[in-house]
């Protein structure tokens, strides 16, 4: 069972993990990821409610992912397998109805969302102190 201290704090660093290093990844991929119709200013409230939708249900299916075996690998794992989840569906929804590609970038995008997921599910199971 999760204690209320530990999944406050899993919580927010998923949230910070999560905003920042996405953050990060589409500064740094920013030409590749220009779409014509691109609002000039984003939508920041949208992108934090995303952020934290995805870091509370983050937190919140982690533990049944580890009744089994309760590994620091499998929590790199299951955030990958959630970042995977968060990205990879709605992707391919946008480049399908859109004027979006499917390209290199969205293999980029996706992998990165996967990586992004699986340091946050690190950092979850350290919290959790899962080090079997």
């Amino acid at each position: 069972m999760m204690n209320f201290k530990k999944t406050t704090l899993a919580v927010i660093v998923a949230f910070l993990l999560s905003n920042i290093l996405t953050t990060i990844w589409y500064m740094t991929t920013d030409e590749a990821n220009f779409v014509s119709f691109r609002r000039e200013e984003m939508n920041f409230l949208g992108l934090v409610i995303n952020h934290l939708i995805y870091a509370l249900l983050f937190v919140l299916l982690f533990s049944s992912f580890f009744e089994k075996s309760p590994k620091i690998s499998r929590g790199f794992i299951y955030g990958l397998l959630m970042g995977a989840v968060m990205f990879i569906p709605s992707g391919i929804v946008v480049r399908s109805i859109w004027t979006v590609d499917f390209n290199s970038i969205f293999l980029l995008n996706s992998l990165a969302h996967m990586v992004i997921g699986g340091l946050m599910g690190l950092a979850v199971s350290f919290i959790y102190n899962f080090k079997k």
